[in-house]
């Protein structure tokens, strides 16, 4: 019952697509009264792959609803995963309030565009493109670990996505292409075909379930499927939000935002996660702010980041005193800042940040600059 929940599909089916140490549970008397289940990749950022913990699903059978178990399983988890040495851990929420008192914050999006086949462009040159099968995955595993690195936010994908793809879109008329360059492979797509009689006479619908490429390859990709404007073509496909390809690659800029859904983020260790990620050279100063954090205890405190030379020190600054010790950051609003998703002026709108004099906020905007963040992947 509490996999259906999560899924809304059969448990056998579901579990066949699992391993039994994805699961984490909480238990009373026997009986399973929360649930959920995880994945351990590492993301992306600014070309840095950071050790990070993914929660795909996490389900209550109404009947212990209100309870707290659920959030004492997530505690339990943050204090694992900090165990282990795991700075950082995402998920999409189905329900906002209940992540953020634990402590995530939106920190990127998955966002559908669409398009009409007539407007994409039509020639691939200079680069080619073959099919491929996603029954031998290990090419298209090799693209994406060119391409990954320059995607903020990308999940370093462990070897179970692609079978997990293939069998998602199994039973769906399936292309795969590999985009080969004047330098070698610089990009994929796997796009599902599906034939619709509205609107009439027809339309010919391409779900792109999985595409990539190296910057300046865009308008390559997405001319693999300019050929189906002459069968009332619409193109489907998820991407950054803006998306520098849906504004420049098409010719008539056509591409309609469809869908967005946002993901959110939490720091499960504060220190360890700003120290490792990557920093502008030329950004030198430091800053110094109060945080609470009654879920992961370790990260309360007043800390100093000090950047310089494209490096990060993160220490415990308890004898702080003067303007700059009155200054104090929700641990939810540093999720969004260390993304990339807000900056430091829109988290002091938003109550996240405050008390950060005007050289500090001009410090933070400088140092946390970045493309906005966003996963190829919705779970």
């Amino acid at each position: 019952m509490v996999l259906g929940l999560l899924v809304g599909a059969k448990a056998e089916e579901y579990l066949e697509r699992t391993e039994p140490g994805e699961f984490r549970v909480v238990s009373v008397g026997g009986e399973i009264v929360s649930l959920l289940r995880l994945y351990r990749q590492p993301q992306w950022w600014l070309g840095r792959a950071l050790p990070s913990a993914q929660v795909p699903h996490l389900a209550t059978p109404p009947q212990h609803r209100g309870a707290g178990h659920g959030a004492r399983l997530l505690a339990g988890l943050l204090t694992e995963l900090h165990g282990d040495g795991v700075p950082l851990v995402t998920l999409t929420p189905s329900n906002f309030p209940f992540y953020r008192g634990a402590g995530f914050e939106v920190a990127g999006a998955w966002t559908r565009y669409e398009a009409s086949s007539e407007h994409l462009p039509r020639s691939t040159a200079p680069y080619r493109a073959r099919p491929v099968s996603l029954d031998e995955p290990a090419e298209l595993a090799a693209v994406y670990a060119r391409v990954a690195p320059s995607r903020h936010g990308a999940f370093d994908r462990a070897e179970w996505f692609w079978p997990r793809l293939a069998r998602r879109i199994r039973d769906k008329t399936t292309a795969a292409f590999v985009l080969d360059g004047p330098e070698g492979p610089a990009g994929w797509a796997v796009a599902t075909l599906e034939f619709r009689p509205d609107p009439a006479p027809f339309q010919t619908r391409v779900e792109i379930a999985d595409w990539g490429c190296l910057p300046g390859a865009d308008a390559a990709l997405f001319a693999l499927f300019g050929g189906y404007g002459s069968m009332n073509g619409a193109v489907v496909w998820s991407g950054p939000d803006p998306d520098p390809a849906a504004i420049y690659a098409l010719q008539d800029r056509f591409a309609r935002l469809t869908d967005r859904w946002h993901w959110m983020l939490r720091l499960v260790d504060l220190p360890a996660a700003l120290q490792a990620r990557p920093w502008p050279a030329g950004v030198a100063g430091q800053v110094t702010f109060r945080v609470e954090d009654p879920t992961c205890p370790w990260n309360t405190g007043t800390w100093r980041l000090e950047l310089a030379g494209g490096q990060a020190v993160v220490e415990a600054a308890s004898g702080a005193s003067g303007p700059a010790a009155a200054a104090t950051a929700d641990i939810r609003g540093l999720a969004s800042l260390f993304s990339g998703f807000a900056g430091p002026d829109d988290l002091v709108r938003a109550g996240l940040l405050s008390g950060f004099d005007p050289e500090a906020v001009e410090l933070l905007r400088a140092a946390f600059a970045s493309p906005r963040p966003w996963t190829a992947e919705i779970y």
